[in-house]
């Protein structure tokens, strides 16, 4: 790897000891030898890492109160010195070879604007988190290649179609810039957006499933291992606009109160509601509030501007077709 052409970017919010787990893989993947490892930090009580990892290039941006996760990226972004750049959310761990196959595949083939390396569960790593993250024909929901089932060859090694970033992405900072990098009126779940409009710009995306991350969260047979973030409130409402207001981007010709938001929302809705009772957290009231109000505002805000024209891949001869169904 050419390391002095990658920058790590890595937002976090109250995971002090994800956030060093993920930094300690990073030391082992040779991270020292990285243009910067860019942190921007809106803890409630932020702890600065550099200390603890002094052989890693750290920038370390606390940021006073809480700025959620888009707008993170982006002042992360501003700090970018090189001409590629991997974010990782704070809760996943980097194999040691995974961000020098990463770099190679784009400096391989100028035509990615990203890639999104495929995810195993880091305490189950035979279990598949997700390969890859194509929509579903209608474009209303993700076929989340691979999720929790078994490892499967047959999905490995090879470039797949992708229209979402979960977990990790690679990116091309000349092609996030002109873009204006990722859409704040989305604060947490923009990469589905960003995706789409690297597309429509003329980049390739896809998920890369030669490099396995692992994500580091509860595995299945955990209760409630699905929902670890529906306690957080703040967190659950921005999820369920986001959510909305990209769905109403794909789909301007249906009126934002259209049964069809609602019955493709459910499975969120009723993921939330059912892990907040099967996780016993309390109280349970002001989460199952934020996801109402999050509804609301995706009918009520302005809708974005993404669709212009159908956003499929343009260099799609790398990808391969998908009819797992998830």
């Amino acid at each position: 790897m050419e390391a002095e052409r990658l920058t790590v970017a890595i937002v976090t919010r109250d995971r002090p000891l994800a956030l060093r787990r993920l930094l300690g893989s990073l030391v082992r993947a040779g991270g020292r030898a990285l243009a910067k490892v860019v942190i921007v930090d809106d803890s409630s009580d932020p702890k600065d890492p550099r200390q603890e990892f002094r052989t890693l290039p750290v920038d370390y941006v606390p940021i006073p109160g809480r700025v959620f996760i888009s707008k993170a990226k982006n002042l992360a972004l501003a700090r970018v010195p090189s001409e590629l750049v991997c974010f990782i959310d704070d809760d996943n761990l980097v194999p040691e070879d995974g961000l020098s196959t990463l770099t190679q595949d784009m400096r391989t083939d100028t035509r990615l604007g990203g890639l999104m390396p495929s995810v195993v569960y880091a305490r189950r790593p035979d279990l598949v988190w997700v390969y890859a993250c194509p929509f579903r024909p209608g474009r209303w929901d993700f076929n989340l290649i691979g999720r929790n089932r078994s490892r499967d060859p047959a999905w490995e090694g090879r470039f797949l179609p992708t229209d979402a970033l979960p977990n990790a992405g690679i990116f091309r900072t000349d092609a996030l810039h002109p873009l204006g990098g990722f859409e704040e009126r989305l604060p947490v779940n923009s990469s589905a957006e960003l995706c789409f409009r690297l597309k429509q710009a003329g980049h390739s995306v896809f998920a890369d499933s030669r490099v396995l991350f692992w994500h580091d969260v509860d595995p299945p047979g955990v209760p409630g291992y699905w929902a670890q973030h529906a306690t957080d409130p703040e967190r659950v409402y921005h999820e369920m606009g986001d959510w909305l207001l990209f769905r109403r981007a794909l789909h301007p010709e249906l009126p934002p109160a259209d049964w069809r938001f609602a019955y493709h929302a459910l499975p969120f809705l009723l993921g939330v509601t059912v892990g907040l009772a099967v996780r016993g957290r309390r109280p349970f009231l002001p989460p199952l509030v934020a996801l109402a109000r999050g509804y609301r505002r995706g009918i009520r805000d302005a809708p974005l501007s993404v669709r212009r024209g159908t956003g499929e891949d343009r260099g799609g001869k790398r990808s391969d077709s998908v009819t797992d169904s998830g």
